[in-house]
């Protein structure tokens, strides 16, 4: 009986596999991206949150640069970071929004981890305004001037590591990708959603 059920299941995933190319919609992309940001701070809010952690609400402003063109304009960040005083590890969210010509390209959302010194690491996703819409699943890094609050960031690539800088060329250390595979009508993106 048991030989039987996995039998089954074999030869539905089998039909599963073979069947996809014609029940799909058309074709979908997936693909490798990077990208990098700087901004400027344009305002800031700080206060304590408990005896230990600062609560830190901050603005920035400036361009991203990117390997593909539908994540590449102003680029805009609302942030709230709660910094640990003592020790100065904390976290960080917030959206990020990147504009062109005519109107808002990509909204996203991130969530990371605050290093001592200033620095930053997690994960971005969002979703392209573009048709067909394209979500976007990142890892980032940021550094921060101490002095002027403005950011240094990438996304799909780690040129803090040994290696020397190379705009989208090295091998990605903190990889990024651009999809609309299989999300279908089960994704509510800001890009995708009408």
């Amino acid at each position: 009986m048991r030989g039987r059920r996995w039998l089954a299941v074999t030869i539905a995933v089998g039909a599963i596999s073979t069947g996809v190319a014609i029940a799909g919609s058309g074709p979908s992309e997936t693909k490798q991206v990077l990208g990098d940001f700087h901004a400027r701070l344009v305002k800031q809010k700080q206060r304590p949150c408990d005896a230990n952690n600062t609560r830190f609400e901050l603005r920035f402003k400036g361009r991203q640069h990117s390997s593909d063109k539908r994540l590449r304009g102003r680029f805009e960040a609302e942030v709230e970071s709660v910094v640990n005083d003592e020790n100065g590890w904390g976290r960080t969210e917030g959206k990020v929004v990147v504009r062109g010509h005519h109107g808002v390209k990509f909204r996203g959302e991130f969530v990371g981890v605050v290093e001592p010194g200033g620095g930053a690491e997690g994960f971005l996703t969002g979703d392209t305004t573009s048709r067909p819409s394209v979500r976007l699943f990142a890892n980032f890094n940021v550094d921060q001037d101490a002095d002027t609050g403005a950011i240094d960031g990438e996304f799909g690539m780690d040129s803090q590591t040994d290696q020397p800088y190379a705009p989208y060329s090295q091998e990605p250390q903190d990889p990024a990708i651009l999809t609309n595979a299989c999300l279908g009508h089960h994704h509510h993106g800001g890009g995708g959603h009408h």
